[in-house]
Order: structure tokens, then sequence, then C-alpha cells
């Protein structure tokens, strides 16, 4: 896997990728403009460095994204170089890892969207009265390197490129959280979260995940509660916890607000609903 990595077609590839995607600044303060100025020495430079062992990644850039609620979400910009490889690594790892994912998780994945964790929400709702609606605490900014390093032996099992991956993960600094900004971060959030779908999955708890952003569905409130516990020890396990202040179990019936949209539930049935204009 790793030697596919280095090929000059591959990187050349992922470097169209960064370039549609916007070609922001990152830590170094190389533009894409830059980047592209000598390309085809860059790529060979990079694929040289990886090869032999010298590539190490950059500094990340901060910036501040103010959300429609009005807080602010801080973005972590790798360099153009580093966006390069990691779109590249992932052009390898997607395929394989995620076939081993839960069909529940629906954040970030290739063929999956929002519109489909909807419809998943909508076909498990009937015979569950009785949501858990989910958050977990600063999701992004908590995951614990070392225990996300040791674990991605259990998906990669190409040495080198766990080693790069490594890096990347020890690059984000502080010994938690991700780098909301690099390519690599949304998968290896699913893979973090992957153990949680695994927990409800053997329990028999009906659930949909984007992200980090899930709900559980429920015969009844002792059911509900049931899956808010397991949620809460397998997070806790993880060095994660659950946002308490935005964690509810709740009656179908009074609707519920996931992923953008307000769902109505009558009966046993949901329905997209637009919000109301004061």
């Amino acid at each position: 896997m790793f030697d596919a990595l280095i090929q000059p077609h591959r990187l050349h590839a992922a470097w169209k990728r960064v370039r549609a995607n916007g070609g922001a600044i990152g830590g170094d303060g190389e533009s894409a403009v830059a980047f592209a100025t000598d390309l085809n020495g860059r790529l060979a430079r990079l694929a040289e460095e990886l090869a032999h062992g010298r590539y190490r990644p950059g500094a990340l850039r901060r910036v501040p994204l103010t959300r429609p609620d009005g807080r602010v979400r801080l973005l972590h910009i790798p360099s153009i170089a580093d966006r390069v490889v990691q779109t590249a690594a992932l052009s390898l790892l997607v395929p394989p890892l995620d076939a081993r994912m839960s069909r529940e998780s629906f954040g970030y994945r290739p063929a999956r969207s929002v519109d489909q964790a909807l419809d998943r929400l909508r076909a498990l709702a009937p015979g569950r009265p009785w949501v858990l609606d989910a958050d977990i605490r600063a999701f992004f900014d908590s995951v614990p390197h070392r225990r996300l390093i040791d674990e991605l032996g259990i998906w990669i099992d190409d040495a080198r490129m766990l080693r790069l991956v490594a890096l990347w993960v020890e690059g984000f600094g502080g010994g938690r959280g991700l780098a909301q900004g690099a390519p690599i971060a949304p998968l290896l959030a699913n893979l973090y979260l992957h153990t949680l779908d695994m927990a409800f999955a053997r329990s028999g708890i009906a659930h949909v995940r984007y992200a980090d952003d899930f709900v559980a569905l429920a015969r009844s409130r002792a059911a509900a509660e049931g899956a808010r516990q397991l949620a809460d020890s397998t997070l806790r396990r993880r060095g994660l916890a659950l946002n308490t202040d935005k964690t509810f179990l709740r009656p179908l019936a009074e609707g519920l607000r996931y992923l953008g949209q307000n769902l109505a539930f009558v009966g046993s049935s949901a329905q997209a609903r637009r919000p109301r204009l004061s």
C-alpha cells in the first residue's frame, strides 16, 4: 500500500483534488499557486522524502469558523504538501476500511449522505417510540492520540502506512484531538467511533450515526435509558464523554432535530418538517 502511495500519478491526482477543494494556505504559509510553480519537482521531492522516511508533517494553521448559532469552531489547516499526501493516502485507505464499517455510520463515507442517514432513521422509527438524542462533549478536541494510534494497527496492516498516519496524529499536537481541516481527520473519527457502533449492534440497539452525531431508538423509556448508559460507559472507556447538557431521552412524538432537519414523528413514522419562522 505504501509503495502505491508514493507513485507520481497518485500524488498528482491528490494534488488535483486539493486544488479543487480550494487549496487554502496551511501552517507553512505556502499557497497553492506557489506549490504549483514547480509542481513536478515538489511532488518528486515529496515522494523521495516519503520513500526514505524523511517526511515530517508541518505546522497547522488555526482558522476560527463561526457557526450559525454563534459558536466558534477552530479549523486546523495542514500545509498544501501535507494535504496532498493525506489525500493520496485516503485514496488507498478508504476502500478497504470503509468496507468494514457499520451500516449505521453515514458521515464522511463514499456514497453515503445526510439524506441516507435520515432515511435510515425513518426506517427504524416504527415500533420504537423513544429516542436517545446524544451529544459527545467536544469530540474532535478530545480523541486521545495514544489510544487511537494503538488501535490503528487493527485497521491498517501496512507498517509504513501505519507509521505515516501516526505521524499526522502526533502532529495534531497536545496528545488529544483531531485536526478539523485535515483530510485524514474524518476517517480517523469514524474509526475511533466504530467501537460505539459495535457496542450498540451487540446489544441490539437501533441507532444512526453521522460522524460524532448519533441517535438511538428504543421500544421503551427503560430501553432508551439502557442505550444512554451503554453509550456513556463505552465512550468513557475511550477517553470521551457524553455532553449531559445536550443529551436527552424523549418520546419521538415530541419530534427531533437531527442533521439540520426538524423531524416530525406521527404515530410510528417520521417526516421532515421545516422549522417555523417567527
